[in-house]
C-alpha cells in the first residue's frame, strides 16, 4: 500500500553464524555435483554431524562437527 514501509533489516551487519530451517533445525547448503542439484542437509539428532542425501540419486553424505568448526555454510559434495 502507498505510504507503508516494510523494514527487513536486522539491525546488525554481521551474517548469521548458523542457518536454521523452518523448524529451527540447523542445516548446511550442499551442492551435489553428482546430479548438479542443491539441497539442505540437516543436523542429526545427536548433534554430532549433518546427514542427508542427494535428492536425485540418493547418494549419502555426512559432515562431522569438529571442535573448532567452520564459518562456511555451503559445500560441494563430489
Amino acid at each position: 500500500m502507498s505510504g507503508e514501509n516494510l523494514d527487513l533489516s536486522s539491525g546488525s551487519s554481521d551474517p548469521p553464524r548458523e542457518n536454521r530451517g523452518v523448524a529451527g533445525r540447523p542445516y548446511l547448503g550442499i551442492h551435489f555435483a553428482c546430479c548438479d542439484v542443491y539441497a539442505r542437509v540437516y543436523i542429526n539428532r545427536d548433534q554430532t554431524g549433518y546427514e542427508g542425501c542427494c535428492p536425485k540419486c540418493l547418494r549419502k553424505v555426512r559432515f562431522r562437527i569438529g571442535p573448532h568448526g567452520t564459518d562456511s555454510r555451503i559445500f560441494t559434495a563430489y
